[in-house]
């Protein structure tokens, strides 16, 4: 039975198996994400800029572009997708980013039916109109519809390899003269290399053939670095082969099938038999080398190969320096294609899902631990106010404030700073949310304390020398000690100071300011605060009016000085009479 005649059977069975079949096991610290969507879909690959490109049976070519599959297909081209038959490889130019060309290998469907290579050009995330050139003919097909194969890559030489199923004739993989059961190599332009190993013994496109004796080969992958390429060979009734891909290679097909110990043929590297166990299937449909720019799973998956079975639905690991195998993933519906990412990702298609699904590995990690907390802040109205945290554990770590217990909207960072404060916030709490993958922490609180501003005399410029006038007379320094010019019959001479920051608060009255003088010997003397009020037309200037004392003495200068809610302002100068 062959790969997607094996998945069609499988499908028959799909809504007798929904309520038991569960979601993807992984190993620990694996996790998974789904893009759904597709239909019928085939094979894909990964294009240098992240994008992936995946092929759907009935021959749409769909873009799945920041892990969201895009409305408009990179291309549709017309197929016969009976059977296996369809749209069944991609493969980007290694000069892709430059030339921006595409391969693709489908099946014609106008008489006489056969598979094809063709190449397009990408602008953006669509092929140009009519920019398809037709790179490679097969041989025309029989009415059988399986053994396909489809998988084409490009390898370090710049050359393209296609593999090509036998057409469920077996007698093709065994004779030089026609191309169907074998893995071909071209030159990007469709030509054939010189140096091919049976250039000078086939003749026509046949000296396109690299390796022969292959039965199916549905899927293969050549290993970053080394450049080596395992083919993977759908058997029979016994046997799924992973086989070394190695230059004039014959695989034996159909002569021998699995194992083998003539020397004629090269024998499997690893081979599994037929089964519905963990360690058994069907159909070898998919493989996939680890060896991505960067790795993201634990070292010890460098370097090996993933492999996945279409029927029983799983992925295992083989290492190539002594062809070992280990299970990876079960529970899988239908695996047809893996490839790895250059972000260390390994990706497969579940085709009974309709699904593509990227697996990452998580590094075990530690919730988020507050090693600094914010701290009290005491300011005065109108100065900024800044909190910090400081806080361990595995990043990404994301932050929340909050004002009383009550998020602050946009405050996501390590600190918040408030600009300008304000009366209203003396008294606030804050405190900050620290979060990531695995777990959350929150800081202690921190209080903000505001206060009025200190008082400001008024003073002329670069000069301690009080901007002062007398209440009356509206006259400057010196002032004398008593006039007749006044509101009261006490004759004592009243001064207006001008002061900043000298608001009165509601409840607050002219006692809640106090203002003294001093002498050069330090001697001290209370004035008596009358007044205290805003300047008519300039609110955020204070007048305040003072009553000079019985005992003031004269001829002399003073430091003037006031009060207010515990604050003392600057010391005025200014002269006596």
């Amino acid at each position: 039975m062959s790969v997607i005649s094996r998945a069609l059977y499988l499908a028959s069975w799909a809504l007798l198996l929904v309520t038991v079949v569960s979601a993807t096991t992984l190993p620990p610290g694996f996790t998974e994400t789904q893009i759904s969507g597709l239909s019928k879909p085939a094979a894909f690959d990964i294009a240098p800029d992240g994008r992936v490109f995946v092929c759907q049976q009935g021959g749409e070519l769909r873009v799945i572009k920041n892990g969201i599959l895009l409305a408009a297909p990179f291309l549709s081209v017309t197929v016969d997708q009976a059977g296996e038959r369809g749209l069944l490889g991609i493969a980007f130019d290694p000069n892709f980013q430059t030339n921006r060309f595409v391969y693709v290998y489908y099946t014609v469907p106008t008489s006489p039916r056969h598979n094809r290579v063709s190449r397009f050009t990408a602008n953006g995330d669509v092929a140009v109109a009519g920019s398809e050139v037709v790179i490679l003919d097969l041989e025309n097909l029989s009415s059988a519809t399986n053994h396909n194969g489809g998988a084409i890559h490009f390898a370090a030489d710049g050359k393209l390899y296609v593999a090509v199923g036998d057409n469920a004739n077996s007698a093709n993989a065994q004779t030089l003269n026609n191309r169907l059961g074998k893995m071909l190599r071209i030159n990007p332009d469709g030509t054939i290399p010189s140096d091919n190993p049976f250039f000078n013994t086939a003749i026509g496109a046949n000296r396109s053939i690299w390796a022969l004796g292959l039965r199916n080969p549905f899927t293969f992958a050549f290993q970053p670095g080394t450049g080596r390429m395992f083919i993977n060979d759908v058997g029979q009734s016994t046997w799924e082969e992973i086989n070394d891909g190695i230059a004039g290679s014959n695989y034996g097909w159909p002569n021998t099938e699995g194992p083998t110990s003539n020397p004629a043929f090269r024998s499997p590297l690893f081979s599994y038999g037929h089964g519905s166990g963990p360690t058994t299937g069907c159909a070898i449909a998919g493989g996939a080398f680890y060896n991505p720019s960067t790795a993201q799973f634990p070292a010890s998956f460098v370097g090996k190969y993933f492999f996945a079975d279409l029927c029983s639905g799983w992925i295992r690991v083989m290492n190539p320096l002594n062809n070992t195998v280990e299970g990876f993933a079960t529970n899988i519906s239908q695996p047809v294609d893996l490839k790895t990412s250059n972000d260390g990702s390994l990706y497969y298609i579940a085709r009974g899902s309709s699904s593509l699904f990227r697996v990452q590995f998580q590094t075990p990690g530690t919730a988020p631990s507050v090693t600094a907390h914010p701290g009290n802040q005491n300011v005065e109205e109108d100065q900024p106010a800044a909190f910090s945290v400081t806080a361990t554990g595995t990043t990404p770590l994301s932050y929340q404030w909050q004002r009383n217990s009550v998020n602050i909207s946009g405050a996501n960072g390590s600190s918040y700073t408030i600009l300008s404060t304000v009366l209203a916030d003396n008294g606030a709490k804050f405190r900050c949310l620290v979060t990531n993958a695995f777990g959350n922490v929150l800081s202690n609180e921190a209080t903000l304390t505001v206060t009025p501003p200190t008082p400001v005399l008024l003073t002329e410029v670069n000069s301690d020398r009080a901007i002062a006038l007398e209440s009356v007379t509206a006259m400057r320094d010196p002032f004398v000690f008593s006039t007749p010019y006044n509101f009261s019959f006490d004759q004592r001479t009243r001064l207006i100071l001008f002061a900043l920051n000298g608001r009165l608060l509601a409840g607050e009255t002219n006692s809640s300011v106090t203002a003294r003088a001093e002498d050069a010997q330090l001697l001290s003397y209370p004035l008596t605060v009358e007044f205290v009020g805003l300047v008519p037309g300039f609110d955020w200037l204070t007048q305040i009016v003072v009553r000079l004392p019985d005992n003031f003495p004269t001829n002399r200068e003073f430091l003037m000085s006031i009060s207010l809610r515990g604050k003392t302002s600057n010391k005025a100068r200014f002269r006596m009479k």
